[in-house]
């Protein structure tokens, strides 16, 4: 028998079965009225889809969803899937370029991913919160540009372009946060 929770118990991190859709719980909000049973609202991704929207549970009874973290990296790319091995079988796991494509920003060959499973079927991937990489392209820093956030564009080795800081140059390797795409710093190791 599988594990029922109930909507007002849902906090962020818990997935859940809803509509035939496996979603993961990013905010949820719970508002007690005087009169009728609490609202609750959560703001979910759909863990097959990867879109994000709002759902109201209100008194809603939901099944819980086990998804497994497999420890992998990443491979190549094959025609329209990239490819995966994972550490402790060594097996190849194929996953559709179309659910990657925030992710594929920031993987090289040889990064290591944890592969979100829901018993065989593959989901998804989840990145390390910061990712290391080379700037393959930064523009010129500007003379007299005094101002402290000055930011200039730079290009990533995996191709993407994101905002820097006027001091980095071309070769650098910088941290990047892989949830909002943003510069973190430069990387001293």
């Amino acid at each position: 028998m599988s594990d029922i929770i109930h909507a007002k118990e849902l906090r962020p991190g818990n997935t859940f079965i809803f509509k035939n859709n496996l979603y993961y719980v990013i905010e949820n909000s719970f508002n007690k009225t005087a009169m009728r049973e609490g609202i609750v609202k959560c703001k979910v991704k759909n863990l097959r889809t990867g879109s994000i929207t709002v759902e109201v549970l209100t008194g809603e009874k939901l099944e819980k969803a086990i998804i497994d973290r497999v420890v992998a990296t990443f491979s190549y790319i094959d025609k329209n899937s990239y490819v995966f091995m994972d550490l402790e079988t060594f097996e190849q796991i194929e996953i559709d370029a179309k659910k990657l494509d925030w992710e594929k920003n920031f993987i090289m060959e040889g990064s290591e991913v944890a592969i979100l499973k829901y018993g065989e079927e593959v989901l998804s991937i989840s990145l390390k919160d910061q990712v290391s990489l080379n700037i393959k392209f930064a523009e010129e820093a500007v003379n007299g540009n005094t101002v402290q956030t000055a930011m200039k564009k730079a290009v990533l080795e995996t191709g993407y372009e994101l905002d820097v800081p006027q001091f980095i140059k071309t070769g650098e390797k910088i941290l990047v946060d892989t949830a909002s795409g943003k510069y973190v710093g430069r990387d001293n190791k």
